[in-house]
This record gives structure tokens, sequence and C-alpha cells, in this order.
């Protein structure tokens, strides 16, 4: 029994195919539908036709993956991916922190070398999120590398990284700024945790 369309399976079990890999990154108003190399590949993405392409005017082309994990024991599946933006990109518009949350999907399929039309369904291999965009500046280039987790990670969170922080605080309630006029707190305030016995506040 395979996880694979019949018709893709069959494909891959020929002599010759010719394989793609597929990344659909969903940047707020601009989706980036890339291809492994040159050309286009269209299949079904939630109900409609989608184009991949192999090189997109703002976000560039994708460089490759860095890394894959299935997930196991109590590890999330993960993905990292690298993208390479424009050399004229504005570097603080490529990698931002609101991009954390982003939804990632990366597929393989094969195309047919005769009609160019990709066979069966493509097998969905990560459907997860950003987790951490890192830009890079090469020598006269720019890089953005992407590390993903897939949507069970948040079943793992614990409060290990509760703290009293303005970034903590806007994660939990956004767009409140208590946090952010502080300078300084004179007595210790224990978050997340009792009071230790004997501590008066």
């Amino acid at each position: 029994m395979t996880a694979l369309h019949p018709a893709l399976d069959a494909a891959l079990a020929g002599d010759r195919a010719l394989i793609f890999a597929a990344l659909r990154v969903d940047f707020d108003g601009d989706p980036a539908l890339l291809l492994d190399g040159s050309g286009t590949a269209t299949f079904m993405v939630d109900g409609a036709p989608a184009i991949f392409i192999g090189a997109h005017p703002v976000w560039g082309t994708w460089d490759g993956i860095d890394d894959y994990s299935d997930g196991a024991g109590d590890e999330a599946p993960s993905f990292s991916f690298s993208l390479l933006p424009p050399a004229d990109a504005d570097p603080e518009m490529v990698a931002t922190d609101d991009m954390q949350g982003v939804r990632v999907r990366f597929w393989i399929g094969a195309i047919d070398t005769d009609s160019g039309i990709v066979i069966g369904e493509p097998l969905l291999l990560f459907d997860g999120e950003i987790d951490v965009p890192t830009l890079v500046i090469p020598q006269a280039s720019l890089r953005v590398d992407f590390d993903c987790v897939g949507g069970m990670e948040r079943f793992f969170e614990n409060e290990e990284g509760v703290r009293l922080a303005p970034a903590f605080h806007k994660r939990v309630w956004p767009g409140e700024l208590g946090l952010d006029f502080i300078t300084g707190v004179p007595d210790p305030v224990y978050w997340g945790q009792s009071t230790p016995s004997g501590v008066r506040i």
C-alpha cells in the first residue's frame, strides 16, 4: 500500500520520471509558489489550480532544502528551506518577525515529459508554519533561511518560555504595549510560578 496517487506511483516505478519539488509559502497578500528549478507546474491546491514557477518577482528563487524531519517521539515534524530574493530586495521586507506562523507546504510530484502536465496528484510531504526567518547577507546578495515546524509543535509548548518581557507579553496579548514603557522592575516578579516561601513582595 502506498500513499502516492496511483498515476504518480506508476510514473515513479517507470524507467524515467521527471520529478519536481514544489513549495508554497502563504506570505501575507503575496504567496510564493515556487519550483525547485525552472519552468512551471500546475496542480490543484485548496480546490483551485495553482501555478508553481521557478522564480517569483518579490521572493526570488528557491535555494534548496536544508533539513526535513518527519518527527518522532516528542518532536514535531520540521522543515528548513532557503529563498534567494532579488539582489535589489529590501532586507527589512524579506525577513520580518510577523512571518512567524505563516503557512508552508511542500510537495513532490512528477511531470509527463511529452505533455508537460503534472501526473496524478503530487504528494504533500509537509504542511506547517514558519518558526524562525533568518536573513543572511553574503557578498553582493541576499538569502533568507526559514526554519519551519509542523502544526503539532503547539502541543509541545510549556511554560519554560513564560517571561516578564515585552515580546512575550505581546504574544499573549497582541497590541498591548504596557511593558514597552517599563525601563526597570525594582522588585522581582515571579512569572509562571509561585512566589518562593519566605519571600515578601
